[in-house]
């Protein structure tokens, strides 16, 4: 057998380089070494987001005004607002190009960076249907008179023509107005989460009854913290895999009362939804975002089998990603993982992969956190035999504990143990105990009527899992945009006070990391959570249990909702699963897992959907199924929200 090792960063030598050449350059990837409008935004570093720019109008006087933002998808192309180039003219829609400067690699407008500035003329503005008389397609390109040189504070963003791009956050950066309404010298950004239409017309629906069409859509707080003027033009910007790319162009918001002209932070922003216009933006610009200005260009390698692959962030690659997850690491391996490196300007760790192991959705660089070693049990009943789980069949069930409360009570949400420091939860459990704190999670429990929890194997012998484990709460990341609408984004991620040991009944789940299993949901599944006791509210009794589950269609799903008199807002973030009985579980199971065993290098359990809402009427819950959140949905989220750990294989820069 061939020796194993620790893997440490050793092991990643080679991964960290990166190419200085102009011309091995990676799109939304700064390449700066940063340490680390807007009303209320973060400081940001120089160079952090190197396709940014700034576009200065000539004024009648002559002089020249910063007026937007910009994005710099090439090196002769900045992708901005139509309403940042209107002419003062009413007789004529657009300013002359001669007008318009455009600043790239500054940060400090009042002090710009002379070493890292490049300023460019415009030789001509593209729009694509915008009038004065409408908020649609507020979108233009301009067209650089000489394109600009490519270094580590002047880059482009990516581009993606999937309309899945725009999920459920983003950030913007920009020189807007601060609290006291004047422009910001310095850059700042702000990360925003994605607002459903309906609660975004549900704001005002004079100003944004527009936002229904496909061209645009709403992000922001509405508390006081929004892209305002000076921000228009600039992107919302989504990181999918180690890139960043554009979903978004600042378009328009509320503007305050009493005939001012700047904008009401307390409200929501309209972004020019960029995806739709991709085909024009392509024509237009004549450049093939799919190749080499894309995060999947086509760089070919060979492998140390000497098998032809193609060059690709470390995550996107199967079988290196999964190797290198795994805490122990066979000599061969990890020789062989040394000498897959191969170089993606931009990418810190970028490896030659076989064509038949590449991922085709990026992943969040932060899924290297997660165990290769997940979803397996020392216990597994195939087929169920009824709804009594055994000890060790779902070692990586939690429960957020709360304080004791004075009659001894101590009630819990339920979770999942997705590694050695974090839990996956609900928020909604979590906002209705107000009145008490979470205190702690429990690890391995099965049944809390007993002290050890022990079973018999097939051949009748005895079997005990050890103690149940109570690990302290670090802190807790709700979704930001939780029960927004009714009924949505019921996720929070619980970070440990310290790390913990895996052992038979404590071990991570799966999450659907990988295609299909991250966009196809099996058919048959099964949801695992204990009985609430009926005289205790908030708390749960007896052996944990387990209930066959089947998938259905959201249109079918709706109609089962609307003929049982209720009507919840229903869309692809939503997993509708059906309970088959024969027994039925009619209470609240928010933050139970729903899941199946599919084959993710070998059988692993994956969790699919994080529960949330159901009928508690049992002859109801028969014919209407309950509804969880979709992970594959939430994954990116989830993934963003993690910190590595003192036992992570990756350390933050």
């Amino acid at each position: 057998m061939s020796p194993l090792i620790v893997v440490t960063l050793v092991v990643w030598g080679g991964l960290t380089v990166v190419s200085a050449q102009d011309n091995k350059f990676q799109c939304g990837l700064p390449r700066a070494r940063s340490q680390y409008l807007i009303v209320k935004g973060e400081d940001t570093r120089h160079g952090a987001w190197p396709w940014h720019v700034a576009m200065w109008l000539k004024q009648r006087d002559g002089t020249d005004k910063y007026s937007c933002g910009g994005t710099l998808i090439s090196q002769k192309f900045v992708l901005t607002a139509a309403h940042c180039v209107l002419s003062e003219n009413r007789h004529k829609l657009l300013r002359s190009a001669t007008d318009i400067t455009v600043w790239a690699g500054v940060f400090d407008l009042n002090n710009p960076e002379t070493d890292t500035r490049q300023v460019r003329s415009v030789s001509k503005i593209h729009i694509n249907g915008y009038t004065r008389e409408s908020l649609l397609n507020d979108i233009a390109l301009l067209e650089l008179s000489e394109p600009v040189t490519y270094s580590a504070y002047v880059l482009p963003a990516c581009l993606s023509e999937k309309t899945t791009l725009r999920t459920d956050s983003g950030t913007v950066v920009g020189w807007g107005v601060a609290d006291d309404d004047k422009p910001s010298p310095t850059l700042k950004k702000l990360s925003l989460p994605v607002v459903a239409e309906s609660e975004c017309l549900k704001s005002d629906p004079l100003v944004f009854g527009v936002a229904l069409q496909k061209e645009l859509f709403c992000a922001g707080y509405a508390n006081g913290s929004a892209p305002c003027n000076g921000d228009s033009g600039g992107g919302l910007m989504v990181q999918r895999g180690d890139a960043w790319y554009v979903a978004g162009i600042v378009s328009f918001t509320k503007i305050r009362s009493g005939g001012s002209n700047l904008c009401l932070a307390d409200s929501y922003t309209a972004f020019t939804n960029v995806t739709a216009y991709w085909d024009w933006i392509e024509k237009t610009t004549n450049i093939d975002f799919r190749g080499r200005y894309n995060d999947e260009k086509n760089i070919p390698c060979e492998t140390p089998n000497k098998i032809p692959g193609i060059c690709v962030p470390l995550q996107q690659c199967k079988n290196i990603f999964n190797l290198i997850r795994a805490p122990l690491l066979s000599k061969p391996d990890a020789n062989y993982i040394s000498r897959s490196v191969c170089q993606i300007g931009g990418i810190p760790r970028a490896v030659c992969c076989r064509k038949d192991q590449i991922e085709p959705i990026p992943l969040h660089p932060n899924a290297l956190l997660l165990p290769s070693d997940c979803g397996r049990s020392k216990v597994r009943n195939v087929p169920p035999k009824g709804q009594t789980t055994s000890v060790f069949e779902f070692p990586w069930m939690a429960m957020v504990r709360f304080e004791r409360r004075k009659n001894g009570v101590i009630p819990f949400c339920l979770g999942t143990l997705l590694n050695t420091r974090y839990v996956l939860s609900v928020a909604g459990c979590m906002s209705k105990l107000k009145s008490v704190q979470v205190d702690h999670v429990r690890l391995g429990e099965h049944s809390e009527t007993t002290e050890i929890d022990c079973a018999f194997d097939a051949q009748g012998r005895r079997m005990c899992a050890d103690r149940v484990l109570d690990v302290k709460v670090e802190s807790i990341v709700r979704h930001p945009q939780f029960d927004v609408p009714m009924y949505t984004n019921d996720l929070a991620v619980v970070r440990l006070a310290t790390d913990i040991q895996y052992s038979d009944h404590i071990k991570p789940v799966c999450l659907p990391l990988n295609s299909p299993h991250r966009t196809n949901i099996p058919n048959e599944m099964i949801i695992t959570a204990w009985d609430l006791d009926l005289m205790k509210p908030n708390t749960y009794i007896g052996e944990l249990k387990r209930y066959p589950q089947r998938n259905m269609d959201i249109e079918t799903c709706q109609r089962r909702y609307e003929l049982s008199g209720f009507t919840p807002e229903l869309d692809e973030d939503r997993v509708c699963a059906l309970q088959l009985g024969p027994e039925y579980n009619c209470q609240r199971m928010a933050g139970a897992p729903v899941g199946a065993y599919v084959n993710m290098d070998g059988e692993r359990f994956v969790q699919f959907g994080m529960w949330k809402f159901a009928p508690l009427n049992c002859t109801v819950r028969e014919t209407v199924p309950g509804l969880a959140m979709h992970m594959g949905r939430y994954l990116d989220w989830v993934l963003s929200t993690l910190e590595p750990s003192d036992r992570s294989i990756i350390r933050k820069n």
